[in-house]
């Protein structure tokens, strides 16, 4: 539960948190992992020690939480005794799972949270209460989509394809939230909040768009096209389901901004080397190059596809691009540390 949300124990207002002793053991031994798991363990044991340091005696009393609960760490409190055979009782999950049935021996009330869905079952087959932590869950149904679609007057439709601009008064956004404005009968337009406030004002956006030579399919792409094409917008967001076009569309307006329009030097693609059923990246053959090829797939595939007009030989113009330096790749291992200037930067996959 710690490694999904070093915060968690202040999630579960006015009960009482349990945290075996164990579970700090588990911490330190993730400690030292490069990832979000090593993060989130190295984020949980400081918030440990700043909550223990306020406390004379430590964390073996109860502490009072924000929310009106309180948390102990549980330094004995193992019995196993009521562990089957099979499980062995130093493993540092069924050390949990004795402290648990230890603690709802005494109160009757223990409710085991976890992330780990065996320990869950283990327990269940024991007569502890379960539960999964879903306090690291995100409804993405309920995040920010970046889009609104708003009923308006024929007016605003008018002044937006007359001038390029409206005001909207009844509209509640925020500067570059993308607008579908619907007006009485079929009539519509694209738009793009350029000042919020009490007198907000939209700017119309074009219905399709052209990006180093493809056109935008629908109204989603056609917002990401005006973001990733406007300079006075540092960094973008891309978030949709694999297929959309976000790695298509970020390369080609990268390529539109490098090649055709000269505002920037080189497009910089970095991508994360989050390995799924292949060899790590020091066990391949050959230089950086060729080591990082498997995980540049997914982009050389799309710079096929924007380079695989009739006739063309998309390898070729891909490998001009890097000989003619206008095009990097690499992992965004290497990005730390690097002062970039003048550069497109795509950061593909950066969920991982």
């Amino acid at each position: 539960m710690l490694l999904a949300d070093p915060r968690s124990i202040f999630r579960f207002d006015e009960h009482e948190v349990v945290l075996p002793l164990v579970v700090v053991e588990e911490l330190d031994r993730q400690k030292t992992r490069m990832d979000e798991v090593g993060a989130n363990a190295r984020r949980a044991i400081r918030l440990l020690e700043e909550l223990g340091a306020s406390l004379d005696g430590g964390m073996a009393a109860p502490h009072a939480l924000p929310g009106g609960g309180t948390i102990r760490i549980e330094l004995n409190g193992i019995r196993s005794a009521r562990l089957p055979e099979v499980l062995d009782a130093s493993t540092p999950d069924h050390r949990i799972l004795a402290t648990c049935l230890n603690l709802d021996d005494a109160t009757g009330s223990a409710v085991l949270v976890t992330k780990d869905a065996a320990l869950r079952i283990k327990g269940a087959q024991l007569g502890v209460a379960v539960e999964d932590y879903r306090g690291d869950t995100v409804q993405v149904d309920e995040s920010y989509s970046g889009v609104a679609e708003v009923e308006v007057d024929q007016d605003v439709i008018d002044e937006l394809y007359d001038s390029g601009k409206a005001a909207i008064p009844e509209l509640e956004g925020i500067i570059n939230q993308y607008l579908v404005l619907r007006g009485p009968g079929s009539s519509s337009a694209l738009a793009r909040v350029a000042e919020a406030g009490p007198d907000p004002v939209a700017i119309r956006i074009p219905g399709a768009r052209q990006l180093f030579g493809i056109e935008t399919k629908n109204t989603r792409q056609c917002f990401a096209a005006d973001l990733l094409l406007d300079p006075d917008i540092q960094a973008v967001s891309l978030m949709g389901m694999a297929g959309t076009g976000k790695t298509f569309l970020s390369l080609a307006a990268g390529l539109e901004q490098v090649i055709e329009m000269g505002r920037y030097r080189r497009v910089s693609v970095y991508r994360p080397l989050i390995a799924v059923g292949r060899q790590e990246i020091g066990f391949l053959p050959g230089d950086l190059t060729e080591k990082l090829e498997p995980w540049m797939a997914a982009v050389h595939d799309n710079l096929y596809a924007l380079f695989g007009g009739e006739g063309a030989n998309p390898r070729d113009a891909v490998d001009e691009l890097f000989e003619r330096d206008v095009l990097e790749m690499a992992a965004v291992t290497y990005l730390r540390g690097r002062s970039i200037t003048n550069e497109l930067v795509i950061v593909d996959e950066a969920q991982n």
